[in-house]
């Protein structure tokens, strides 16, 4: 499903609600609820003549997982319907096909392989969630902003941004009614100004995993925390150094060999006080 081939936002959403699971059922009474109407009256919207409001499209727009660029474009396709003559409907009309021939436009670009540009690289390495939503992502456990929100511990909002931005640098792309890893690259070198700022961000969410309650986490995974000062030759803190190089070395062919399930963090410092 892709919400700029539909012209009838009515249509868009009863063929969302058919793509959901057990071709989604009761969710017509989730959207009466969240719009705070009747249930009735939610299907004589989808069937007869009747018309939501933009107040209550809006609201709809993020019950149905819609990107900041679609929710535009979705309210777009409500003023048409609630259009009170041809000259207003028309007006719609023109305003929907530039809207999604600016998208097929931006579509084209984002779809050049290659690594992300500078700019959405400082975005993407200017706080841990960019990372950590992307990596959520790849899991295919993760499929709305509630979701991700929830498993984050970060306001919608914030899931709901960090999408916009993933989509629009084509790091993820949106398939139906979830999303898949984009075709850009994303490789962050030794000398790059942003790795100091990139190995700060995930230092900090260790020190808050600290602080976390133990009794919160009903998982099997425990938590790892080490620090310790040690006092050794240089030739013996080399070998040391060497020893947690080859650690990294084989966790990442562990990592290469692994579907992606669940999402953790790990750091490793070593270094001269």
């Amino acid at each position: 499903m892709n919400l700029y081939d539909y012209i009838d936002y009515k249509k868009f959403i009863r063929d969302y609600i058919k793509n959901l699971p057990y071709s989604g059922r009761g969710f017509k009474a989730k959207i009466a609820n969240e719009l705070r109407i009747h249930t009735a009256y939610v299907s004589q919207v989808l069937n007869k003549t009747a018309n939501f409001t933009l107040e209550q499209s809006i609201e709809l727009s993020s019950l149905l997982n819609l990107t900041n660029s679609e929710k535009e474009f979705f309210l777009l396709l409500v003023q048409k319907e609630r259009a009170g003559s041809k000259n207003l409907e028309s007006y719609f009309i023109n305003q929907m096909n530039a809207f999604v021939d600016e998208q097929r436009k931006l579509k084209n670009r984002l779809e050049a392989k290659g690594e992300i540009n500078q700019v959405d690289q400082q975005i993407y390495y200017s706080s841990w969630h960019f990372m950590a939503v992307h990596a959520l992502i790849s899991t295919k456990k993760f499929h709305t902003p509630q979701e991700i929100a929830q498993q984050l511990n970060i306001p919608i909002s914030k899931a709901r941004e960090t999408i916009e931005f993933l989509l629009n640098a084509a790091i993820i792309v949106k398939e139906g009614n979830s999303f898949e890893l984009g075709s850009r690259d994303i490789h962050l070198s030794s000398d790059s100004p942003m790795i100091s700022k990139h190995h700060t961000n995930w230092r900090m969410k260790a020190i808050s995993s600290l602080d976390a309650s133990s009794e919160e986490d009903n998982n099997s995974f425990e938590d790892m925390h080490y620090s310790g000062v040690i006092s050794v030759t240089e030739k013996d803190a080399q070998a040391i150094r060497e020893i947690l190089i080859k650690s990294i070395q084989s966790s990442r062919k562990v990592i290469g060999e692994s579907e992606p399930e669940d999402v953790y963090c790990y750091t490793l410092d070593m270094f001269k006080l």
